[in-house]
């Protein structure tokens, strides 16, 4: 497999996924920086690090041991600790302890790939015709390549997003000829109660998943790759404790997701039922967030944050609902449904009207009626 080899540099990595590589039996963090420097500061010293490395590399003159694959793609700052911790444990392999040589928990590792001939998984393929299905995770970290279902379209995977694959599937991944490289880690296993598990979420949530590195997911994750890199669980027990870890990390940010979505959808029909009882008059802002005991700022963020909409924007839409129900259904004139609708007068609600459904109320009526 073709690596990534970052240098010394690997040493300072820190911010939010520094904790995340933290070595459990020994609590203490490889590597240990003596200084912490910010998320901003790792990033703009990756980029400049790496540009160095390249311009030297064209002169032939390259001193400094910055071992990477030409153009490989740098990662985003927030996700540079990453890059950097992980590609020093991958530079040196460590032998396996017996137990792992025997049966590995865990398959996994980091790699850049920047070759679109070289890297082309087929979800049809497994080491054998009697092993057991096995499941795959990949986080991408820098630059970006595909995944994609055979007969759908392919799904661009950045830094920060990662997809589940099982194989056997229908699932392929490849990096594309115009992909700038790919730089991701990935483990695997053959465990079928937790390919279950995970089988039963990847159903609801889908494949493709959207990631922060202080997603507990994302720790748990590199935990595991650096188990992988490493071996350095102390059996296969707590290796399997890990691999538990993360299906239960997986499950809880599904579960979070159908939360945030119930709450927002229980958000709107709270907020519908107002604006509907209120009508003929329009309710504002400030008296929504007053019903929910909130301030008018608060609120508005609050239902931003829940809907992806402003509250204003919402019950404005509602409103046009009603106006464009009215226009189709009865035959009164654009100032009665104004009124009806909250709208100071019938200019009010043609101007609203084409902003929103880009036709004016007459037109619209003629044109669905």
């Amino acid at each position: 497999m073709e690596q990534v080899l970052s240098s010394s540099a690997a040493q300072r990595a820190t911010g939010s996924l520094r904790g995340m590589l933290v070595d459990r039996t020994a609590g203490c963090l490889l590597n240990e920086p003596s200084s912490l420097p910010t998320i901003d500061e790792l990033g703009t010293r990756l980029r400049k690090k790496m540009q160095r490395q390249r311009r030297r590399t064209r002169d032939g003159s390259a001193q400094e041991a910055i071992e990477c694959p030409s153009g490989a793609p740098l990662p985003p700052a927030e996700w540079a600790p990453a890059v950097y911790q992980l590609t020093e444990l991958a530079r040196v392999p460590v032998p396996p302890p017996a137990w792992w040589t025997a049966a590995p928990p865990l398959r996994g590792g980091v790699e850049t790939r920047t070759d679109p001939t070289s890297y082309y998984l087929d979800g049809w393929n497994r080491p054998g015709p009697d092993d057991p299905d096995v499941f795959c995770f990949q986080l991408g970290l820098a630059g970006w390549g595909h995944s994609q279902l055979l007969g759908e379209e392919p799904q661009r995977v950045t830094a920060g997003q990662a997809f589940f694959a099982m194989s056997p599937s229908r699932h392929h991944c490849y990096l594309p000829k115009e992909s700038p490289g790919w730089t991701f880690v990935w483990i695997g296993m053959q465990h079928p109660y937790l390919a279950s598990r995970v089988a039963k979420q990847v159903a609801a949530t889908g494949p493709l998943i959207d990631l922060r590195p202080e997603d507990p997911l994302v720790g748990i994750t590199l935990r595991l790759v650096r188990g992988a890199l490493r071996k350095d669980f102390r059996d296969r027990f707590e290796a399997e404790i890990a691999l538990f870890e993360f299906v239960v990390a997986f499950e809880r940010w599904a579960q979070a997701g159908r939360e945030s979505i119930s709450e927002g959808q229980r958000l709107m029909d709270e907020v519908r039922s107002l604006v509907v009882a209120k009508l003929p008059k329009a309710i504002g802002v400030h008296s929504l967030a007053a019903e929910f005991g909130m301030s008018r700022s608060h609120f508005s963020h609050f239902f931003r944050e829940q809907t992806g909409l402003t509250p204003a924007h919402f019950a404005t839409d509602l409103r046009i609902q009603k106006a464009a129900r009215m226009l189709l259904d009865t035959r009164a004139p654009l100032k009665t449904i104004a009124d009806a609708c909250g709208f100071a007068n019938a200019n009010h609600l043609c101007k609203v009207f084409r902003r929103l459904r880009h036709l004016s109320p007459s037109a619209f009526r003629q044109v669905c009626r």
